[in-house]
């Protein structure tokens, strides 16, 4: 074995240490909820989404205002509905504030003077994605799987790095199992190595505010012919953490048993190689490409300003939630990324993708500026338990 991975190391041993988790640029990750149209409001004056219970909402009706809400809600016209929850909110029922765009204040308006005619207006123009919550009080977290996923995904390429495997099959499980040396079948997972690497759901340091942006499509390179993609693309609309969020967690990496199954044995020691040499790369290819777009996000300079001497030491960047890229979650050398070639077009597949999602404060961005990167953070080894 590859003595730079520190696999088979005869001084190893379960490691428990309490982490970090600072944000850089704007994460989503996904929780499969949306906030429903009649549960907000947005106040157009502070740029704030208010999500509030309904029931509080119902509580705060005077008699006359309960009996038209009932009449309306009784139908199915659910922009109808919206309009008069709009109508009848009072600040004093309170909810969970999130801040939101100018352009999307403006796209509430415009969703608000529709006809009611346009009943599936509301569904089918205003869907807002929430990143993960904490249901108990409304607060964002960062699970656990998604950084074990990103350490993962850095562990893999630095161990296709070494091992060059060639009879795969073109399946990515299959790649996966031949690096890992773990069997297939019904003990897939229980002699997967990253079974002993356990990453508690991170919760906020403080108080974490999110914004909801839009997600944009652009080119990673500059074309005479203007593309749907040049405009934008087809935009989505997520709540994201906003940068200098902080969380913190617990990260255990356990000793495996040897009658376990499992062949490799993974150290901290490992990730942080992995880390290092997988998501610096990365993030140094995106500003580049960045660049190429004028798009001017000083990543590196916050970086070196907040974490001075501690990058490859204790502070390891990494990228994490939707939208993070494509060669964030794939391997390196058996990329096979499926690039969408338009309308009755038939895809093409390439080692690399060809756009790049960036977060804006608008759906049709007149220019670049105030463009973002989504998903990058660094990860800091606060202590050992």
């Amino acid at each position: 074995m590859d003595s730079r991975l520190n696999i088979q190391d005869s001084k190893y041993k379960t490691q428990n240490l309490k982490i970090r988790l600072h944000v850089l640029s704007p994460i989503h990750i996904g929780c499969d909820d949306v906030y429903e149209p009649t549960s907000f409001v947005i106040d157009e004056q502070r740029k704030k989404l208010i999500e509030f219970e309904p029931i509080e909402f119902v509580k705060s009706l005077k008699p006359q205002e309960i009996a038209d809400f009932s009449k309306t809600a009784s139908g199915d016209n659910l922009l109808a509905i919206f309009k008069t929850i709009k109508r009848f909110y009072k600040p004093e029922v309170r909810g969970k504030e999130v801040d939101v765009t100018d352009y999307l204040v403006n796209h509430y308006k415009k969703i608000l003077s529709m006809g009611t005619f346009e009943k599936n207006a509301v569904i089918n123009q205003f869907t807002m994605n929430k990143t993960a919550y904490n249901l108990q009080n409304n607060t964002p977290y960062i699970p656990g799987s998604s950084l074990k996923g990103a350490m993962r995904t850095a562990y893999l390429n630095a161990l296709a790095k070494v091992k060059r495997v060639s009879n795969f099959g073109g399946k990515a499980d299959n790649l996966e199992s031949l690096l890992l040396e773990r069997s297939e079948g019904k003990d897939k997972m229980s002699s997967d190595p990253f079974r002993m690497v356990k990453v508690s759901d991170l919760l906020p340091v403080g108080n974490v505010s999110t914004k909801i942006v839009y997600a944009v499509n652009k080119k990673k390179k500059k074309s005479e012919r203007d593309t749907l993609a040049d405009r934008g693309g087809v935009y989505q609309i997520f709540e994201t953490i906003k940068a200098g969020a902080i969380f913190e967690g617990i990260l255990n990496v356990n000793k495996a048993e040897e009658a376990s199954g499992i062949k490799l044995k993974i150290t901290f020691d490992d990730l942080k190689s992995s880390l290092n040499k997988f998501y610096i790369s990365l993030l140094e290819a995106e500003i580049k490409t960045m660049k190429v777009l004028d798009i001017s996000v000083p990543l590196i300079n916050s970086i070196n300003s907040k974490f001075k001497g501690q990058i490859n030491k204790t502070a390891f960047i990494v990228s994490i939630g939707r939208h993070s890229g494509a060669e964030a979650v794939t391997i390196e050398g058996y990329r096979n990324i499926k690039i969408m070639q338009g309308r009755d077009k038939s895809p093409e597949y390439r080692d690399h993708a060809t756009t790049l999602w960036l977060a804006s404060d608008s759906p049709r961005p007149q220019n670049n500026n105030g463009l973002l990167p989504f998903g990058w953070a660094v990860l800091e080894i606060t202590d050992g338990i």
